[in-house]
This record gives structure tokens, C-alpha cells and sequence, in this order.
């Protein structure tokens, strides 16, 4: 039987092509079943943030399929509430000298890296103090979970409220989302 206390999910390695990669907090319940990262609601709400990134900057973002990217988490180590108790890797964990030595290598050569979540923006702020990682360009997104978005994101890329339950609205948030990306560039 597998140590579930060491277990891990590595990175996703996407097309040698494309320079943009996906920096996120740490593989969850989900992901430890499929053992791919960004996997359930957060991965779908990716791919439809993607489908809005590509129509605006195909440049940056070549594809709608979140698995064509380069995807690496804060930690790699598997949190989830009723594994460990935690949704999240603590900030020592990030931190490590080991981690980050990982998160350089699976980031070197990128040209731009979306962090997602607060666990992801630690891991990038020490990052991009490093020599190996000074051309990145690294852009803040909040986490894609329903919870992040449903709770900070309350009126479209118009001004509009949006309406709690409405068929479009997770649309509408992910595209205050990739406004919020956009506006970094």
C-alpha cells in the first residue's frame, strides 16, 4: 500500500511550444485519483478561462486544453481536509530550499508564469528573486474554485452584478478572471 502521508503529484509537462506555464497551490483530492494536476471543477474552469484567454492573446495562450501547459503546484505534495486536514501546503512547505529548487527547474525557460491563489504567489515571490528565474513574468490570478471565485467576484467585465445560480455565471466570473490576467500584460 502506498504511504499517503509521502504521497505526491508531479507536473504536467505540455508542449515544448509553449511558454506560458501554470503555477498553483498543491494537488488535492481529485488529482490524487486521476494523478493529473488541475484535474475536476478548477481544471474545467481553467480550460473555459483558457477558451477566453486564447480568443485575446493566442500569443501567450495557443490553446483552450489546460494539459498543453506546463502545470506545477506550490507543492506537490497532496492536501485535502479529509486527508491531512489541510486544503492547502503550509508556508514552510513552499518554502523549502528542496521545493523551490523544484519549482526552478520546472520553470526555467518559460516566459510567463500565472500563479493562482495566494500559496502560488509565495512560491513565485521567492522565485523570481532567483537568478535562473529573472525573465519570467509572472502574472496574479486568484484560485478557480468556485469558492475564490463565487466569493471575491461579484459584477462582470461591464459593472454588471452578477447573479448567484444564473446559468452564466461562472462564465462571467472567468472572464473578470482573464480580464485581471489581460490587464497584467
Amino acid at each position: 500500500m502506498t504511504d499517503k502521508i509521502n504521497m505526491t503529484v508531479s507536473r504536467n509537462e505540455g508542449k515544448p511550444d509553449i511558454m506560458t506555464a501554470f503555477l498553483f497551490s498543491c494537488p488535492g483530492q481529485e488529482e490524487e485519483k486521476s494523478g493529473k494536476l488541475v484535474n475536476g471543477q478548477t481544471g474545467k474552469n481553467l480550460d473555459i478561462m483558457l477558451s477566453i484567454l486564447n480568443k485575446s492573446h493566442p500569443q501567450l495562450f495557443p490553446s483552450s486544453d489546460r494539459y498543453d501547459y506546463r502545470i506545477t503546484n506550490s507543492s506537490e505534495k497532496i492536501h485535502y481536509k479529509a486527508f491531512d486536514g489541510r486544503s492547502e501546503p503550509s508556508a514552510a512547505e513552499i518554502k523549502s530550499a528542496v521545493n523551490i529548487g523544484r519549482l526552478e527547474n520546472d520553470l526555467r525557460g518559460y516566459e510567463c508564469v500565472i500563479t493562482f491563489g495566494r500559496c502560488a504567489e509565495i512560491a513565485a515571490s521567492i522565485l523570481s528573486e532567483k537568478e535562473s528565474c529573472k525573465n519570467i513574468r509572472f502574472l496574479r490570478s486568484r484560485h478557480l474554485s468556485f469558492l475564490s471565485l463565487n466569493s471575491s467576484i461579484k459584477t462582470d467585465i461591464n459593472g454588471n452584478s452578477i447573479q448567484k445560480g444564473s446559468p452564466d455565471s461562472t462564465y462571467k466570473r472567468l472572464e473578470v478572471a482573464a480580464k485581471n490576467i489581460t490587464d497584467q500584460l
